[in-house]
């Protein structure tokens, strides 16, 4: 006669096997999700830190040097915003579609704002192509960032 717990341990056989199938795929996907949105933060992060120095280059400059403050500000600004996007990764770099610093005005305060734009219609990262449910992890289609100082 066999012992009863043996009888039971024979019939669980396997399960813990067959729920670690089930359970892998949901677990490398959600590793691999985080991962992906984690780069993307961080390319986004770059992105901001460029345009943020760009942008705050132009407080170094002396006002009493210039008569035209608004056109060297801008000359200034777009000059440094150049040389902070060459120093980006070829990733981003070779993505930009946008990468301008203008003068604006709002409410009578004059500011200069920079900003920079990636294209992301091929995707930043590989991605899973899951048939009908799509793409994963979702990616956005563009990554855009911008700062504005006033002077």
């Amino acid at each position: 006669m066999v012992p009863t717990k043996l009888k039971a341990l024979r019939r669980s056989s396997g399960v813990v096997a067959l729920e670690f199938v089930f359970i892998l795929p949901l677990l490398i996907g959600l590793i691999y999700g985080g991962l992906v949105y984690g780069m993307l933060f961080f390319h986004k992060l770059e992105m901001q830190q460029a345009v943020d120095r760009a942008s705050a280059s132009v407080l170094f400059l002396d006002r009493r040097q210039y008569q035209d403050i608004s056109g060297e500000v801008l000359a200034h600004s777009s000059a440094s915003l150049g040389k902070l996007v060459a120093g980006l990764p070829a990733r981003l770099r070779t993505r930009m579609t946008e990468q301008v610093c203008e003068n604006v005005s709002s409410d009578g305060v004059e500011m200069l704002e920079c900003r920079l734009s990636a294209d992301g219609t091929k995707s930043f990262l590989p991605q899973l192509k899951l048939g009908f449910l799509g793409s994963f992890p979702p990616q956005p289609s563009k990554l855009s960032v911008r700062a504005a100082v006033a002077f």
